[in-house]
């Protein structure tokens, strides 16, 4: 197997490079290093670059600690702050890596098992798998909402409809399970459901045949545009210790969403409004407005309830609801960049 290396092999180019675009990450940062380094992983097969977007809390002082113990550290400063978008801070991870594979992980993303990189590196024997996606997982000590948030799988409930890790957290049934270890995912333009973030590896080579990293979405469109597949390994998980409550959930995304209404949607080569076959706007609206009905969001996550008996996936409507009018409103207060983007 490709994996079990001599720990002499990659000593200066890792087979592994994991990127993290952070900034004022003081509060998950050493727990997520920590899952890191305890990775049952020769140390110098792999190496963690850590790209800042201008940190102004303890966040610098914290890799830096870490950078005394670990050699296989990177930090790159990133003028941009962000890292989605072209020449931004994931990119620039991309470009500044020597491995083979390329784990995307944010400051609060926790790897839950110290076997988690070897089994997403699993798939990866198949030589048409170009990407490994992490489900994830809640813990006990956890708000609903944040057992809610893991068990979905994605952070943005309006994007469960078309986000991978969503559709096979509700419906696994759907999806081809390879020798009871990792579902696949044969993309293509008719077949795009979306992936990228919390513990996701792509080869490197899949960068230079879609000309770079930019955003999540972009890219799972542009594997899409070549039929490429994707592998979800069922067992290693991620924990996304995001926002606890809703309160601070909407604040943030009320910031993620205004920046990009406000400029960002120029940049961005998939639209929304292209989703379905074929694109249709219409199709779009629709969605919105089902979103709305509170009826049918809850319709999708009946057979959650009844199998788990979780009572935090009654939630599910009702961020789909509050999100949706989210965005509702700010798009309203740039209505014209909105038409722009249709």
């Amino acid at each position: 197997m490709i994996f079990q290396l001599k720990k002499s092999a990659y000593k200066m180019k890792p087979l592994v490079s994991f990127v993290l675009g952070i900034y004022n990450a003081e509060r998950t940062l050493r727990e997520c290093l920590d899952s890191i380094f305890i990775q049952k992983f020769p140390l110098n097969n792999y190496e963690v670059i850590i790209v800042d977007g201008g940190s102004n809390d303890s966040t610098l002082d914290i890799v830096k600690s870490y950078m005394v113990k670990y050699k296989n550290i990177n930090l790159i400063h990133n003028p941009y702050k962000l890292s989605e978008g072209r020449g931004k801070g994931k990119d620039q991870g991309v470009d500044a890596s020597k491995g083979e594979f390329i784990v995307f992980l944010d400051h609060d993303n926790i790897l839950e098992k110290d076997s988690w990189l070897k089994e997403m590196l699993e798939p990866f024997k198949e030589k048409e798998i170009m990407a490994s996606q992490s489900l994830l997982k809640s813990r006990k000590k956890d708000t609903n909402f944040l057992k809610y948030i893991n068990e979905i799988g994605v952070e943005d409930p309006f994007a469960v409809p078309h986000s991978l890790v969503a559709q096979i957290s509700l419906m696994p049934s759907k999806f081809k399970l390879e020798k009871n270890k990792y579902y696949i995912y044969k993309l293509s333009s008719n077949r795009r459901l979306f992936f990228g973030a919390n513990g996701c590896i792509f080869r490197k080579s899949v960068f230079k045949k879609i000309n770079g990293y930019t955003r999540d979405v972009d890219v799972s469109a542009s594997m899409a545009h070549k039929n490429m597949s994707v592998a979800v390994p069922a067992f290693p998980r991620v924990h996304h210790k995001t926002s606890n409550n809703m309160l601070s959930f909407l604040k943030k995304k009320a910031i993620y969403f205004h920046r990009f209404i406000s400029n960002e949607y120029k940049t961005k080569s998939f639209k929304w409004t292209q989703i379905g076959n074929p694109p249709s706007t219409i199709r779009f609206f629709l969605m919105v407005l089902t979103n709305l009905t509170i009826l049918v969001p809850l319709a999708a996550v009946i057979p959650k309830i009844i199998q788990d008996k979780k009572l935090f996936w009654l939630l599910h409507p009702f961020y789909v609801f509050f999100i949706t009018l989210l965005y509702g409103f700010l798009t309203i207060t740039k209505i014209k960049n909105f038409f722009e983007y249709l």
